[in-house]
């Protein structure tokens, strides 16, 4: 699947999605929106964010009743696995060891640290 990134606003709201697990309707969302965040976002605002994600095929809409409900078509882990390698790709050649070496910026790590590395590396030889 091809990395789609989300702008900032975008994800707000699909951490909305996600976080309430369920369905919400345009209403829901912009009453979310307004009474808990700092966002006073239009109607034609959020009716823009919601339309980009679904061009994306990252939002689903549920017809049928009174009111379309939308739900995530991607979960928040396969959204941050997809963003972890397009950074990966872009910024590092797809390298872990080119990024490790740019995150470590020539710092001395903690022993314990060391070991949560080791720790992971042969997790990922034994997969």
């Amino acid at each position: 699947m091809k990395f789609l990134e989300l702008s900032d606003s975008e994800l707000e709201v699909m951490e909305v999605l996600w976080k309430k697990g369920e369905p919400l309707t345009f209403g829901e969302l912009l009453d979310y929106f307004d009474t808990c965040t700092d966002k006073s976002w239009k109607k034609q605002t959020l009716n823009t964010f919601l339309f980009r994600m679904q061009q994306k095929k990252l939002l689903q809409v549920m017809e049928g009743g009174r009111y379309k409900k939308y739900f995530p078509a991607i979960t928040r882990e396969e959204y941050r696995l997809s963003a972890s390698k397009a950074f990966l790709k872009k910024n590092y050649e797809g390298s872990i060891v080119k990024m490790l070496t740019a995150f470590g910026g020539g710092e001395k790590l903690e022993k314990r640290e060391i070991d949560e590395l080791k720790r992971l590396l042969e997790e990922w030889e034994n997969q």
